[in-house]
């Protein structure tokens, strides 16, 4: 079907359905012109028709996300390369790694300061948001990283797709890893990535 055809129809009939409603009858002269037809009307008229046309209008939806889309996020994405590095402890694309002694100072110098501070006497958490990504960093009272939380927007189907079965079953998939366990969780509609020590 030729869409321009069938918009111009569409319009047509809208044209002269609103006109018709608005004023119940046309009078025509012998060309076939209608006479009746005010300028306030035919404004009124031509303004209904272009907000019903313009609601109507066909849009191609925009394509979702594929597993493994890399652009996703601007920091951090859940592809293969990312899982693998995961399982050494590493959060790709970030200054954020359980596998060596890294500080908060480290990620201070590259991040700058957290937006968020809670002090919980021996554990402190620091929230980051970066490029609208949230990372939450977990440290212990020997001012240790020991766990790390990455906001992500992937589906359940999405993480079990590019993750495959979890370790231990229910809602929380769990991963155990030679060294670390990766877990997704839900929080507040959204999946969030854990990683931490075992």
């Amino acid at each position: 079907m030729n869409e321009k055809t069938a918009l111009g129809q569409v319009m047509g009939a809208m044209s002269m359905g609103l006109a018709f409603a608005g004023r119940e009858t046309f009078y025509f002269d012998d060309l076939g012109r209608v006479l009746n037809l005010k300028i306030v009307n035919l404004l009124i008229t031509l303004i209904a028709i272009l907000l019903v046309i313009s609601g109507c209008s066909t849009q191609v939806p925009k394509e979702e996300n594929k597993v493994g889309d890399i652009s996703r996020h601007s920091v951090f994405n859940l592809d293969a390369e990312t899982i693998k590095s995961l399982e050494k402890g590493i959060i790709k694309g970030t200054p954020l790694r359980l596998d060596n002694d890294i500080k908060m100072s480290d990620v201070e110098r590259i991040w700058g300061k957290p937006n968020e501070h809670f002090d919980h006497e021996d554990i402190q958490t620091y929230g980051y948001t970066i490029e609208n990504q949230n990372f939450i960093i977990n440290e212990d009272e020997m001012k240790e990283i020991y766990s790390i939380q990455v906001e992500l927007d992937y589906s359940k189907a999405e993480i079990l797709e590019m993750m495959g079965k979890p370790t231990k079953p229910g809602n929380i998939f769990i991963y155990e890893k030679e060294n670390y366990i990766i877990q997704f969780e839900k929080f507040n509609n959204k999946w969030r990535l854990i990683l931490r020590k075992k």
